[in-house]
């Protein structure tokens, strides 16, 4: 690293919010304000030299089993270079797990054998069982950023929103359309806890796309809204067949819709990016920087280290060697938060031990202050996202501008929160 790296870090994290070009109907006007500044590097007190940190994806698994989080995965890369910013140093050790329980459990056998702190489950499905037994066995932490479930007895937790704190943010964003009689399409993602809905259609997964636009049109009769349930790589070719039915319904999506996935298969099936559609999560995309308060400043410290880690020409991405810059589009903030929580243990405990690492995390709280960039981690229990940081949120073609441009061109949404009174 060179020595002028930290005065570029110190000139970009001063970030001046802009105004996006967000419609009225897409999100109240903003009059763009200077955020507090937030310091980019990280160098939490106690911390080991070293804290290995594994990450497992699932590269070429059915779309179900969490294919849709690899590119959003990155942002743990981005945790790890804040991390050398402030001397410390973070291995991130990536691992296919192929979407399968076999997979799964020898990329956790893999990771231990490393010597890793703790481990970022960064997939989702029934297959990631199979991690959770292995890394039990071994002792090893997992925090799961894309899935509900965990149990702290075995040192698993999720960090993430729930599937009933989804279920329930979307039935706030229902109400607040005045819909009273939605239409459920299950494309595999199951029914949403304490979600009501008047109808079910439960389609097969990979089905014609004439199969797809009968659906719709079959949700859309008698229903005053659409709700669609299901992984992002089916959910947008479902959007898609509404568009060509003309299905002037609102549409909610399950929270699969905030992945990198979502916008790109949106795009490639000819959709429109820029009709309205609303999903339920936690507020920290991009256009959350453009908040004058603590956590626009935290999201902003984060898209400040997301450019500076694209700068550096020799980061690379997790598998094909590619520089960061090409995946810095989709580095998601949850990733980035798993990774931050474990090295805070490494800390609390002054020690990279996995025993040590998920002793301390069974009794701490993540915030702002140890450099998460998304709401409070409380690990109290399994799922450590209050339920108030779970809401509802409305998608944008509009780029707020924060984040390099990407080399592919690759097409985004952005999602912000939704006003529900």
């Amino acid at each position: 690293m060179s020595a002028r790296r930290p005065l570029l870090v110190l000139a970009t994290v001063a970030l001046l919010a802009t105004t996006t070009a967000c419609t009225e109907e897409e999100k109240p006007a903003e009059t763009g304000r200077p955020v507090s500044p937030v310091s980019v590097e990280l160098s939490p007190d106690g911390v080991p030299e070293e804290v290995p940190v594994g990450v497992v994806v699932s590269l070429s698994s059915a779309p179900d089993e969490g294919r849709q989080w690899n590119e959003a995965a990155e942002g743990a890369r981005v945790a790890a270079y804040r991390y050398q910013l402030g001397g410390v140093d973070v291995p991130i050790l990536a691992r296919d797990d192929a979407g399968t329980m076999k997979g799964a459990a020898e990329a956790v056998r893999e990771l231990v054998d490393e010597g890793v702190a703790g481990i970022v489950l960064a997939t989702e499905g029934d297959h990631v069982s199979g991690a959770l037994d292995a890394a039990a066995e071994a002792g090893v932490p997992v925090l799961m950023p894309y899935a509900g479930g965990g149990d702290p007895a075995a040192g698993s937790w999720s960090t993430g929103a729930s599937q009933e704190q989804v279920g329930a943010a979307l039935g706030a964003a229902l109400d607040a359309a005045g819909a009273s009689q939605p239409a459920l399409v299950d494309l595999g993602g199951g029914d949403l806890p304490g979600l009501p809905t008047d109808t079910t259609i439960r389609v097969r997964p990979g089905g014609a796309n004439a199969d797809l636009a009968r659906n719709a049109a079959r949700a859309a009769r008698g229903a005053d809204a659409i709700v669609v349930s299901g992984p992002a790589e089916l959910q947008a070719p479902l959007v898609q067949a509404l568009q060509s039915r003309d299905v002037q319904l609102p549409v909610f999506l399950s929270d699969d819709a905030v992945s990198p996935a979502f916008a790109d298969t949106l795009a490639r099936s000819g959709a429109s990016l820029s009709s309205p559609l609303t999903t339920a999560g936690l507020d920290t995309d991009d256009v959350a920087a453009l908040d004058s308060g603590t956590s626009g400043a935290a999201v902003s410290a984060y898209l400040a280290a997301v450019r500076v880690t694209a700068e550096d020409g020799e980061v690379t991405d997790f598998f094909d060697n590619e520089p960061f810059e090409t995946v810095a589009g989709a580095a998601d903030v949850r990733s980035h938060d798993a990774v931050v929580a474990l090295v805070t243990a490494a800390a609390a405990a002054a020690s990279a031990d996995p025993a040590d690492v998920q002793e301390a995390l069974a009794s701490l709280t993540v915030d702002h202050t140890d450099g998460a960039a998304g709401p409070t981690l409380e690990f109290g229990s399994a799922s450590t996202v209050a339920a108030d940081s779970v809401v509802p949120l409305q998608a944008t073609t509009q780029d707020p501008g924060l984040r390099p441009v990407s080399l592919a061109g690759t097409p985004r949404l952005y999602w912000f929160a939704a006003p529900t009174d």
